[in-house]
């Protein structure tokens, strides 16, 4: 007989879960895991692939569960490919992508409801860390439905007996639906210290234009029409007018014979304060600016004041009227700007030495041609002034606006001026600048975003990234610097209608989307983006500010009595709400519709004097009163007939007959 050895404690037992338990894990890791895939390295796909194998072999009965060296095999890998990866860094993606390889590994080993349950405490927080990397409401939507697949699967690990999809599905519902209005009133009243996703992100999406401009570069962007940034203007109900509508992002004032640059991006002069006086023309507006991981902000032509209430750092504004901001733009950042769309006359101004020099230099043997002509525009005589106009008419005379711009090589002006005569804005705002520098004509290349989209059902402007645009500022003796764009010359549309109305038939189609060519597809997108416009306004730019504005105007002010009555009569509330739903509960179960059906027969023959005895079953009932009424024979039978079929022998489909026959009764 086997013993017990003395002072040996029994070994714990151990409660294996059920195949459609394991089979729920398996499919909530999936939809859980999958958004961060997306934005992880490519070898935790292998990983997860290999996990998900080996658990499906194993739920299948085919294989075994792992053992301690394909463990550590695939922890090394994990270690591995995490130091390879991220080697050095730190930032959201190195601990997300910890975090997942734990998500993944650690279902190899799930083998009882304890291991399950650690598994979903995981689910959890990869849950959260999805937002890291996307937050538009589908994002959101999607979030919850991972939610309710944690929750489901969390429930079902208590389960003594399997249960179908469907009832499980809405188990888990009914607790995130009793969670929801506790998440509301936290994310209503919690304080405000910054969103979760404000965490630097090493990846951070990078779109847009960059710190230099080469021929080709904005041609690429106009073929994208992804979102560069929203406007919404305060006090308005319209927006400039389209001539108006120049973000500007960078001034670059550098050339070397091909491309533009800045001299010094992170050396430029502070403006100062109240050195240019405002007109009566400007504006306010909110731009809610999508990440692209760079410093610069952007703004109508001459921003005079800015305020980012969600930003650790201000917003720095420079002499050449840009703004910086302190980080690069890694998480989507709402700013506050008001412009100064025209400026009073301000007394007559002069570059330094060194500034002329600057801003006319030239690189030595550059595009001779281009260079000479200017130089014999100059030895004719002709004023700054001449100059401008001649090259202007120059461009609306013999070239053509196009976003198939042959390749250019290495004196690019050249031959853009004198063979192909044809391109997008950075050719001719990089031509025009080099004849007028070659005239000893101070300019300089802007670079951000022209015009943009109204969308009437929120009322703002959707600026995208086929809206990127380079002009250029001439400096004018006694006037200051004015802006002038030589692509409005050639393409007067593309300045006042957009991009696609300045394109030729053939190029329209490069820019166009399925969406442009239905109606209802184009109403769908409007109300789409204006869905996400509100969802940013209100949700992810939820900052102090906004959280004490609303409080104010639900509780008449933020004072810490109020909140606190607030949440005592929410409390209140809330506990009166789950006492009836559990008192509901507790109630008997729901009688099954024949038996309610039957309920209606017996109050039409209450009044004839028969009533159904305490324990009379229905059958009895039935048969007693067409034994003392002949006449109802008929028609009884029938309705006891439908009755058995319906509770006895599983027929639900003779329900309604059955109805018909009690409403129609006592006629046949």
């Amino acid at each position: 007989m086997w013993t017990r050895r003395k002072g040996s404690a029994p070994r714990p037992r151990q409660e294996y879960l059920a195949r459609d338990k394991l089979a729920w894990l398996l499919v909530m890791q999936t939809l859980l895991v999958l958004p961060l895939l997306i934005n992880l390295p490519l070898w935790l796909w292998l990983v997860w692939a290999m996990a998900g194998f080996w658990r499906t072999q194993v739920f299948r009965g085919r294989w075994g569960a792992p053992g301690g060296t394909v463990k550590t095999l695939l922890t090394l890998l994990c270690a591995g490919g995490l130091l390879a990866s991220y080697a050095g860094k730190t930032g959201t993606e190195t601990m997300v992508g910890l975090l997942a390889c734990t998500f993944v590994l650690k279902l190899l080993e799930v083998n009882s409801a304890r291991d399950a349950q650690l598994l979903i405490f995981i689910g959890f927080f990869i849950t959260a860390s999805q937002l890291l990397f996307n937050q538009s409401p589908l994002a959101a939507l999607y979030s919850l439905g991972c939610l309710l697949i944690l929750l489901a699967s969390w429930r079902s690990l208590y389960l003594t007996s399997a249960q179908a999809n469907g009832p499980r599905l809405r188990a888990g519902w009914r607790l995130l639906w009793h969670s929801l209005p506790i998440m509301l009133v936290l994310f209503v009243v919690i304080p405000r210290l910054g969103p979760l996703w404000a965490i630097p992100n090493q990846q951070a999406a990078k779109t847009g234009f960059s710190d230099s401009m080469s021929p080709g570069d904005f041609g690429q962007l106009a073929l994208s029409r992804a979102p560069a940034f929203r406007v919404e203007f305060i006090g308005r109900d319209t927006p400039p007018p389209p001539s108006q509508l120049y973000w500007r992002g960078l001034v670059l004032d550098s050339f070397d014979g091909r491309t533009w640059r800045q001299r010094d991006p992170w050396g430029i002069a502070p403006k100062v304060k109240d050195e240019e006086p405002l007109t009566e023309e400007s504006v306010a507006y909110s731009i809610i600016l999508e990440p692209h991981g760079q410093p610069w902000l952007f703004s109508l032509m001459t921003p005079q004041s800015t305020s980012a209430p969600g930003n650790y750092r201000p917003i720095r504004i420079t002499r050449d009227h840009l703004l910086f901001n302190s980080v690069p733009v890694a998480q989507r950042l709402r700013y506050q700007v008001i412009s100064a769309l025209a400026f009073a006359p301000s007394p007559p101004q002069s570059l330094t030495n060194s500034e002329r020099a600057a801003y006319t230099r030239l690189p030595q043997g550059s595009n001779p041609q281009a260079q000479a002509l200017a130089a014999q525009w100059r030895a004719e005589g002709l004023s700054d002034q001449a100059i401008i106009e001649r090259v202007l008419n120059l461009f609306n005379r013999e070239f053509t606006y196009s976003l198939q711009a042959p390749v250019l090589g290495q004196h690019s002006v050249d031959e853009f001026l004198f063979t192909t005569k044809k391109g997008f804005c950075e050719h001719f705002a990089s031509s025009f600048s080099l004849l007028l520098r070659a005239a000893d004509i101070p300019v300089r290349v802007v670079v951000g975003y022209q015009g943009g989209s109204w969308n009437p059902l929120e009322n703002y402007l959707l600026v995208s990234q086929s809206d990127a645009h380079a002009w250029t500022e001439v400096w004018i003796e006694g006037e200051g610097w004015r802006n002038i764009d030589p692509t409005a010359a050639v393409a007067p549309n593309r300045i006042e209608q957009g991009l696609d109305n300045a394109l030729s038939a053939d190029e329209q189609n490069l820019v166009n989307s399925n969406w442009s060519g239905s109606a209802l597809l184009y109403n769908l997108r409007l109300r789409w983006d204006a869905a996400t416009f509100v969802w940013q306004r209100w949700v992810l730019n939820y900052d102090s500010r906004t959280q004490e504005g609303l409080l104010s105007r639900l509780l008449g002010g933020t004072e810490a009595w109020r909140m606190t009555l607030w949440l005592i009569g929410l409390g209140l509330l809330g506990a009166a709400l789950a006492t009836w739903a559990l008192l509901r509960s507790h109630q008997g179960p729901a009688l099954r519709p024949e038996i309610r059906a039957l309920q209606s027969l017996e109050r039409k023959l209450a009044p004839q004097g028969y009533v159904r005895e305490q324990g009379e079953t229905a059958g009895d009932f039935i048969a007693r009163v067409s034994h003392s009424e002949p006449r109802w024979h008929a028609a009884l039978s029938i309705i006891a007939r439908l009755f058995e079929q319906i509770a006895y022998q599983q027929q639900p489909q003779q329900l309604a007959l059955l109805r018909e026959k009690i409403r129609r009764f006592p006629h046949t």
